[in-house]
């Protein structure tokens, strides 16, 4: 484009001496041609921008993050003339349309349309615009571009991915495998009684089936309920959705990949976040996890919800001294962090902090050994950093 304006302006300074030292018919007919020429030309760029038909769709308006599904976008020139060149400009921040590329010209001749059925993949967890975003026309010669905003974008709510942990982490495999060594004692003070038909296969215990020469399940009790409490962190870091739709999506999954992987192994799970005061929500099936699920999917992050506002009200009114163990799934870790986690662990339970898109340093000599931390980068999959 730049070097089809330099020929231009080259041609405009070679009619204006032709006219000047020579004159006659034929120079001023080039000195008029060399005017006009850019004149139709930004005409025609300018008619076809507002011309030009963009129709896309999807099939429905829910997604979920990380699944593609189908997206149809349709171009069509509704007029008597071509459209000479024009590209398609997409949302491109937290979302990719496969198979159609920003850099692709595009040419439609009249009454004509270009029919494209592709796969959109929305990448985070939110409500935001995806799809075409712009139309970008360039004249016959090169030598405009004229760009129109889409006035009606298509807008999408994208759920959560849920992802499926088969174990976390060596260590904690060690434990779970020493809480089964304690729950499966043949101790009288365990009550177990005899299978029957709907009692949960995974609470058979089977050192007193060998015993007793027949199934045997242990029964719950009320201090065999304690189990994981999650504590996620409810702000918002960043004004700009570039800035916090990454790591806000991370949390989430991060806190519902969790849930599930307890839930799944019969360990009770306590969410814990924060609306207006702290909510919590307990998790002791596929159920339970279904309305946790929902209530993450529609869960706001704000800016005046930080971290210290909601570890006071935390600890003023919620005790977690029952609980088997601490996970914190947060954004950020300082020292004032680490402060309010050890005044939290009042009952001195082991702790977890999942940090998620930070740029701390997990090897600082101040950060307490007695916490465990994992760094979970905004792109990283789960279940290969939680494995």
């Amino acid at each position: 484009m730049k070097r089809n304006r330099l020929i231009l302006l080259a041609a405009f300074i070679l009619s204006l001496a032709g006219i000047s030292f020579y004159g006659g018919p034929v120079t001023w007919i080039f000195f008029w041609l060399v005017i006009f020429v850019p004149v139709i030309s930004l005409f025609y760029t300018f008619c076809v921008m507002l011309s030009i038909k963009i129709y896309q769709k999807t099939d429905g308006r829910n997604m979920v993050s990380g699944a593609p599904s189908d997206f149809y976008v349709t171009l069509q020139n509704e007029g008597w003339f071509s459209f000479a060149s024009f590209r398609v400009i997409f949302y491109s921040s937290f979302s990719t349309v496969m198979g159609m590329e920003d850099d692709a010209v595009y040419e439609l001749s009249p009454h004509s349309s270009i029919k494209k059925k592709t796969r959109l993949l929305c990448r985070y967890r939110g409500n935001y615009n995806v799809g075409v975003k712009s139309i970008v026309v360039t004249d016959f010669f090169g030598l405009f571009s004229l760009s129109r905003r889409i006035k009606e974008p298509l807008n999408v709510i994208v759920a959560p991915a849920v992802i499926h942990i088969e174990k976390i982490g060596e260590d904690e495999n060690k434990k779970d495998s020493r809480l089964d060594n304690e729950i499966n004692k043949t101790e009288m003070s365990i009550p177990v009684h005899e299978y029957a038909e709907g009692d949960d296969p995974r609470l058979i215990n089977w050192k007193a089936s060998a015993v007793m020469q027949k199934l045997m399940v242990r029964e719950k009790t009320g201090q065999e309920e304690g189990g994981m409490a999650i504590i996620m962190d409810p702000h918002r870091r960043d004004p700009k959705p570039e800035g916090y739709l990454p790591s806000e999506n991370k949390v989430i999954e991060t806190v519902l990949a969790l849930s599930l992987y307890y839930a799944d192994n019969a360990v009770p799970v306590d969410a814990f976040y924060m609306n207006e005061n702290v909510v919590k929500r307990s998790v002791r099936n596929r159920a339970d996890f279904e309305m946790l699920y929902e209530e993450m999917l529609h869960y706001s992050f704000r800016e005046e919800r930080n971290a210290e506002s909601f570890f006071a009200k935390l600890y003023e009114g919620v005790h977690l001294s029952e609980a088997r163990k601490l996970i914190f799934v947060l954004q950020g870790y300082e020292a004032k962090t680490a402060e309010w986690i050890e005044r939290i662990n009042v009952g001195r339970l082991p702790v977890a902090v999942y940090l998620i898109d930070d740029k701390t340093d997990t090897s600082m000599e101040d950060i307490d050994r007695d916490v465990s931390i994992v760094s979970i980068g905004a792109k990283d999959v789960l279940s290969e950093v939680l494995l």
